[in-house]
């Protein structure tokens, strides 16, 4: 029998700060520049160029060794390229509608970025689908290593050299040359809430700037190491090595600041996965088992895994489940006190034994589904994280990185 899972109460140090922004309103849709007839749809929410249809448009874009990206249609099965194979490719972004190819360019990092026009627009206790025509937008370039941290139809794409580009979906239309840049000493992703962006510095704190880039004066909120960052609809949370911190938006327009500090003696996590808009992520906990941080308890509790895992992204659903990757290449499902609820054969056996494929490795779920890259086959494997079983296996794809959109 598994133990109980380990609670931690929410830190109690909250730092509350007194700043106007813009009240959130339903999202507008983006225009894509592929021609076609403007749809909206009863609520009001511009489509552009795309049409609204009935469930989300699911897709996988991966890149192979060549850097091709293919969109694999989940519907259909159907496979095009979105963008042709170039060299040099350095990771593979998304934020659930764009996609974001880094590679070295030239004195510096190139991120392309492609529009697969398949996206999901959250509105109240329901959302609206919609799906165009693929496209190019353009290219981003900076100086060093590149972030991207997306969230409610916005992303910050942050350089290590210090530029920051936001991108928001309602604005595509316009191109990315008029995208705004900000310049920031930043030592970790870069989120974007409210109006304002979260900023990990070298003093090892989280600060705030304004619209126009500006330093928030007095706001400093401790984090060492930043790691990761992750929107959800709770807020902002980055991962540090004391715990996490999380950004949320108060009533009455003010951010509120929160440390959520790890138990006394818990091995941290180097980052933290969850379906988008949901209010759990997940990450690995040393040798324990996982982490599962439930955002809106502001608790952490750990998973115990008989064997070391490798891979971990909370579901957010409402039995908190969090689907893993096992050091025996199998994908479980665990239950909120580390019990397995389901498990595959050892699918990933041999990627997951080679040092050279085993960070190739990547995990994604959504509602009904988990997806593994297999490096070792070139396949990715479709999985039913209701009870376990492989539903569908996608072949002759030597994926390096996926992404899903829709």
């Amino acid at each position: 029998m598994n133990p109980p899972p380990r609670r931690t109460a929410s830190v109690a140090a909250t730092l509350t700060l007194s700043l106007a922004f813009t009240a959130c309103a339903p999202a507008a849709a983006p225009t894509p520049a592929a021609p076609a007839a403007t749809a909206s749809d009863a609520h009001g929410i511009d489509a552009g160029g795309a049409a609204e249809v009935a469930s989300p448009a699911r897709a996988l874009v991966i890149a192979d060794g060549r850097g091709k990206l293919t969109l694999l249609d989940l519907a259909t099965e159907e496979r095009s390229t979105l963008a042709p194979g170039r060299s040099g490719i350095a990771g593979l972004f998304g934020d659930g509608r764009l996609v974001y190819r880094a590679h070295d360019a030239e004195g510096g990092t190139a991120v392309e970025v492609f529009d697969s026009a398949r996206w999901t627009v959250p509105h109240g206790d329901h959302t609206h689908s919609f799906r165009g025509a693929p496209q190019t937008l353009g290219t981003l370039e900076g100086e060093g290593d590149v972030t991207v941290v997306a969230g409610e139809q916005r992303a910050t794409v942050a350089f290590a050299g210090g530029e920051l580009v936001l991108l928001a979906h309602d604005a595509l239309g316009k191109g990315l040359e008029v995208a705004p840049h900000v310049t920031a000493d930043t030592s970790g992703p870069v989120a974007f809430l409210a109006e304002h962006l979260l900023v990990p510095t070298a003093g090892a704190t989280i600060e705030l700037l304004d619209p126009a880039g500006d330093r928030v004066p007095g706001v400093a909120v401790p984090c060492t190491d930043p790691s990761d960052a992750d929107l959800t609809r709770v807020g902002a949370v980055f991962s540090c090595a004391e715990g996490a911190v999380l950004f949320t938006r108060e009533v009455g327009g003010t951010i509120a600041a929160q440390t959520i500090p790890y138990p006394v003696n818990a091995t941290p996590t180097s980052s933290l996965s969850g379906r988008a808009d949901r209010p759990d992520l997940a990450g690995v906990a040393g040798e324990q088992g996982a982490w599962l941080l439930d955002v809106r308890q502001r608790q952490w509790m750990l998973l115990p895994s008989d064997v070391p895992l490798l891979r971990a992204v909370a579901l957010g659903d409402d039995d908190s489940r969090t689907v893993v990757i096992d050091a025996d290449g199998r994908v479980r499902v665990l239950a909120a006190d580390g019990a397995v609820l389901a498990r595959t054969e050892p699918l990933l056996a041999a990627s997951v034994a080679d040092p050279a494929l085993r960070d190739r490795v990547q995990l994604l779920v959504d509602a009904r589904h988990a997806y593994v890259i297999d490096p070792a086959t070139g396949v990715v494997h479709e999985i039913d994280h209701g009870d376990g079983t492989v539903t569908r296996t996608f072949a002759d794809l030597d994926p390096w990185f996926v992404q899903q959109v829709g």
